[in-house]
């Protein structure tokens, strides 16, 4: 154990000493004190403190990821090109137990400043927040909306598939009702082409107070405080430019209890929709958010919202599912959730150096930073082609994309799903069931296996072969 934590402080202090590692540093603290103090969002406060919360976070992640993979294989690979380590291994200590040292001192540095730095920008953003002259109002929201960490609740989701199969089986029986020849399409391929116009028509909100939709959330706790529901409609398409403003009116189910028609004097609970005020315009393309009262949930811990179209120009309304709307409910404060996502960003962390030691114990310097990249490269396409799906890609080499990287995500680690600055910026919890999630998913089933594999190449090295440039 002593000569573990001799080998943790030689890194740490050889990790300080690193001319890269100093120049990070000063942008990191460059960007620490600069973004909080300088930004000026849209002149509001509810801009403010979102853009701010924002880059603050993830360029401070930024910087450091760039520093802990740089130094953990400089770390790793230095000592074995400049002949260091075979001074090292001839004493009785395992390769096993300098290869462990010299991970957790290069993250012991880097935790300590994500620590320093984020806790720097926590005050500084209050400390600006509370000195500006916003207006009462703006504040108020900050409080409710941002400042805050509130758990997200999603209406109950149709079924695209059987909806889809329905709509092709219809389809099939009206072209054989009218005699028309049935195309001869695999029906796989049909029943996808289907989905596309069920996921279509079931984001489109027709115009008139006749089409009102409605969404039905459950399991949502009466907490005596106020939900927020929050949504992003679009006009014409999603893709498009040209958002402007529109109109619409929400309502919300309110219980009441009638008398059965039994005969007998009892009672029963039903819901009605109540208008939540008069009609509305919303801009297109952003996000609003509308507040609602404790009494929105109903007696079975359920809410139902209904949303009427009122367009001037009645054209429909597009509301992805990933858009809302969702509703919002306080679980815990703000320091609660930056502490969380300070978490995310140390496991980030974690990997990040973990992989830059396995890399660096077996390769030079510039092949270790450059395999890392590359690794961490092919996660960002490999997931972003598997995010598109198979039913959108056009010809063979698409096809091939999609399933080789459909492969490469079994051992690529997509590091931008540790990304939670827009949590932080929008107030939505960060749940301990996500973290658990990435823990799982991305240390323990892939990251740790690299860092076994790099150990077991370390540890087999043949060091007398390396020779010095």
């Amino acid at each position: 154990m002593i000569s573990l934590w001799s080998i943790i402080k030689l890194t740490a202090k050889a990790t300080m000493r690193s001319h890269i590692f100093q120049l990070l540093l000063a942008l990191l603290l460059l960007c620490v004190f600069m973004i909080p103090m300088t930004i000026a969002g849209d002149g509001t406060a509810y801009g403010y403190i979102q853009i701010s919360l924002k880059y603050s976070l993830a360029v401070i992640t930024f910087i450091l990821s760039l520093s802990v993979i740089w130094l953990g294989c400089y770390s790793m690979s230095t000592d074995v090109e400049s002949y260091q380590l075979h001074l090292v291994i001839s004493k009785p200590v395992s390769r096993l137990k300098i290869w462990i040292g010299k991970w957790l001192g290069v993250l012991l540095i880097h935790l300590v400043l994500l620590l320093i730095a984020g806790m720097t920008i926590y005050f500084l953003i209050l400390w600006q927040f509370s000195r500006k002259s916003f207006a009462p109002e703006q504040k108020a929201r900050i409080e409710s909306e941002v400042m805050v960490g509130r758990r997200v609740f999603r209406p109950e989701a149709p079924d695209i598939d059987t909806i889809a199969r329905k709509m092709l089986e219809q389809r099939l029986e009206e072209l054989k009702r009218r005699g028309d020849k049935v195309p001869e399409v695999d029906y796989k391929t049909a029943l996808a082409e289907m989905r596309k116009v069920a996921v279509a028509r079931f984001a489109e909100i027709q115009p008139g107070m006749s089409n009102i939709r409605a969404w039905h959330f459950s399991g949502i706790p009466d907490t005596g405080k106020p939900l927020f529901l929050r949504f992003r409609f679009y006009v014409n398409n999603v893709s498009s430019r040209e958002q402007r403003v529109t109109r619409g009116q929400w309502f919300r189910a309110v219980e009441d209890t009638v008398d059965k028609d039994d005969g007998k004097e009892n009672k029963e609970k039903k819901a009605y929709p109540s208008a939540l005020g008069p009609p509305e315009q919303y801009m297109t393309g952003v996000f609003h958010e509308i507040k609602l009262l404790p009494k929105s949930v109903l007696w079975d811990n359920s809410v139902e919202v209904l949303f009427a179209n009122l367009d001037p120009k009645d054209k429909p309304l597009i509301l992805q599912m990933s858009d809302g709307p969702k509703l919002l409910v306080r679980a815990t404060g703000f320091f609660g959730n930056f502490i969380r996502a300070l978490a995310v960003s140390a496991l980030e962390l974690v990997i990040l150096g973990g992989l830059a030691c396995a890399v660096g114990g077996v390769m030079s310097m510039p092949v270790a930073i450059f395999m890392v990249f590359s690794y961490l490269l092919f996660g960002v396409f490999a997931q972003f082609l598997v995010g598109n799906g198979v039913e959108n890609l056009e010809g063979v080499t698409g096809y091939i994309g999609y399933w080789v990287s459909r492969g490469l995500m079994v051992l690529i680690i997509p590091m931008q799903n540790f990304d939670v600055s827009s949590y932080i910026a929008d107030g939505e919890l960060i749940e301990f069931a996500l973290i658990g999630t990435l823990i799982f998913k991305y240390f323990i089933l892939r990251a740790l296996p690299l860092f076994l594999l790099g150990i077991m190449l370390y540890r087999r090295r043949e060091m007398g072969l390396v020779i010095r440039k």
